[in-house]
């Protein structure tokens, strides 16, 4: 540990940022006074390092500075303490909703993704005002949000970005949580477009299958039987998401064909299906049984 604390002093700033990452992964307690010093280190990724790394040694001995550098007049470390407020819980949700209101755009899109990913349903209507952000990441950020939270305002904010390769993706999943019959004609055409990505058409068809259209299950059966690792491990989890027992032939095709690295995919969709399928109990029990062979 006096190593780390050492390099956490070096004269290169690389340096003390790996040092700080390797405090905050030890939980090296006795590194907080170093870490809460490098706040202002010269070095921005020592110095946002740090916090993150804070959050990990001493959470509650470090959350009142980590708090104040909403406050920081520097956009890294205000956008560094909303990501390690949100890493320590949905208690953190009023303090990142502060947030929403930050001057830089960075820094208000990542405090909506987080509200999102926290669960933070108190703070829809707060999210919704973005949806008239002057910036356009912004306002796509509080639409995916909302649609995380079960919110439909951004649905519309979703549908025009379908068509946005850097965002269709999200917006796809985004509308299959809001299970949005508006969007039904334009995902059935994304997940029928054989030139767009197999993952982005399994996004697609998740959503159609939220939407009970049958053509949904059809595609995401042909990406379980896809080639690409990616594609079809993702297919085997909407599998299991979405309850698709009528797939469980082509998903235990795929698994006879998978790699051993890939079980846990596999193994996570069974224990979905196994309350509904006896041959999926059956075959999550033969996987298991294979798993703890030597």
């Amino acid at each position: 540990m006096q190593g780390l604390l050492s390099l956490a002093r070096d004269e290169v700033g690389a340096v003390r940022e790996a040092a700080f990452e390797s405090l905050g992964a030890l939980g090296a307690r006795e590194g907080l006074s170093t870490l809460l010093e490098a706040f202002e280190d010269e070095h921005i990724g020592a110095r946002q390092t740090a916090v993150l790394a804070v959050g990990r040694v001493a959470p509650d001995a470090g959350i009142d500075a980590i708090a104040a550098l909403l406050e920081d007049p520097r956009p890294e470390m205000r956008f560094s303490a909303i990501w390690t407020l949100s890493y320590l819980g949905a208690e953190q949700s009023e303090r990142i909703a502060a947030a929403l209101g930050d001057r830089d755009d960075e820094v208000r899109a990542l405090a909506i993704q987080c509200l999102g990913e926290l669960g933070a349903t108190g703070s829809v209507d707060a999210i919704a005002r973005c949806l008239d952000d002057a910036s356009d990441s912004v306002r796509f950020a509080a639409a995916t949000s909302l649609a995380t939270l079960g919110d439909a305002r951004g649905a519309a904010t979703l549908r025009a970005s379908l068509d946005q390769p850097d965002r269709a993706f999200a917006a796809a999943v985004g509308l299959g949580d809001l299970a949005d019959r508006d969007s039904l004609a334009a995902l059935t055409r994304l997940a029928k477009h054989r030139w767009r990505s197999p993952i982005l058409r399994a996004a697609a068809a998740r959503a159609l299958v939220r939407l009970g259209d049958p053509a949904g299950a059809e595609v995401i059966r042909r990406i379980v039987r896809s080639w690409r690792i990616e594609a079809r491990q993702y297919g085997v989890e909407l599998v299991g998401e979405l309850g698709l027992t009528s797939l469980l032939p082509d998903v235990t095709r795929a698994l006879r064909r998978s790699r051993r690295a890939e079980r846990p995919v596999y193994e996570s969709t069974l224990e979905q299906l196994a309350p509904k399928s006896e041959k999926a109990k059956a075959l999550l029990a033969s996987l298991r049984q294979t798993n703890h062979l030597p």
